[in-house]
């Protein structure tokens, strides 16, 4: 069961603003249960092949960071990315830096999520790009990037394999939607961990500045058109040819920025947000409830047989 973290609250309200500025309207009662936590969005420079080096920094930053759920850039345990050096830094769920992690975070109380190459767990040679979640109770989650970028300057699917369904973890203190860069752009995903009952979507990403824009002007509509709050996780550095911009950012479910990183620096962004806004967003602009199945049904109908279902 998910800890509540604040008392019942009833607000009269007319519209979804004048609900959050003033409680005392007398348009209808709505009941919602207030749940605030922190969140910390650690956005850092990750080295390359420094398992050991990384994971030190992680240890800093949860202990050291208000944060109920701490959030790293994608690969940060690794960098991104290792290439040929791939399988030898992949890691497995038993193994020794995954424990690790697993006991800060059962030690700390926080729900922590972070970016490693994982081995396939029954297929010799298969590694994913996975984001894990180390719960505060002591359970592992973990999601495979199901959208591998091969374009441009990227080249996952010449490393990794393609994940295969989509991830709700329950953390200590939310129900988190797991996600991996390039994964932002696709709707569908985010609308499909919505209704599996996520929170909150957590994005890590490693991300170029030439990836910047496109990132800003769809992070909003993912949270807006699920009425939820996106975490959005970037690195920073230069790893190759690729220099990571960080802006990494968090929005509320009507789409509104709570907080920012800086560009091309270190940063340590925390806002406290309420998961309590959630259910008020969804009274107000329904766009949950009104998700029309069979127009997924028809899409998935074109993309397999070039046929309207």
């Amino acid at each position: 069961m998910l800890e509540c973290h604040g008392p019942d609250i009833s607000l009269m309200v007319g519209t979804y603003d004048q609900a959050r500025d003033n409680p005392n309207l007398s348009a209808r009662l709505i009941t919602v249960r207030m749940s605030k936590l922190v969140v910390t969005l650690a956005q850092v420079t990750c080295q390359l092949h420094d398992k050991e080096g990384n994971l030190k920094r992680m240890r800093d930053i949860v202990r050291k960071t208000k944060g109920k759920i701490v959030i790293f850039p994608e690969l940060n345990l690794t960098g991104y990315m290792p290439r040929d050096d791939l399988l030898r830094h992949a890691e497995t769920i038993v193994s020794p830096m995954v424990r690790a992690v697993v006991r800060l975070a059962k030690e700390t109380k926080k729900d922590i999520v972070f970016g490693v190459p994982m081995m396939d767990e029954r297929v010799p040679g298969l590694v994913y790009n996975s984001c894990l979640l180390a719960t505060g109770t002591g359970r592992l989650f973990r999601y495979d990037k199901m959208y591998l970028p091969s374009f441009g300057p990227f080249e996952e699917k010449v490393f990794f394999a393609e994940g295969k369904e989509a991830v709700v973890a329950e953390g200590k203190h939310a129900k988190i939607g797991l996600m991996i860069c390039y994964d932002m752009f696709f709707p569908e995903l985010a609308k499909l961990e919505t209704l599996l009952g996520a929170q909150i979507l957590v994005n890590i990403s490693a991300a170029p500045t030439t990836s910047r824009s496109s990132f800003r002007r769809v992070m909003p509509g993912r949270a807006v058109e699920n009425a939820i709050f996106v975490a959005y996780c970037n690195m920073v550095g230069v790893h190759g040819s690729l220099v990571f911009g960080g802006g990494s950012t968090l929005f509320g479910p009507r789409g509104e920025e709570l907080a920012r990183g800086k560009d091309l620096d270190e940063d340590i962004v925390e806002a406290e947000i309420d998961l309590g806004e959630i259910d008020i967003a969804r009274r107000f602009r329904p766009t949950v409830r009104d998700t029309r199945v069979e127009i997924l049904d028809e899409i998935r109908s074109l993309l397999r047989t070039g046929k309207r279902s």
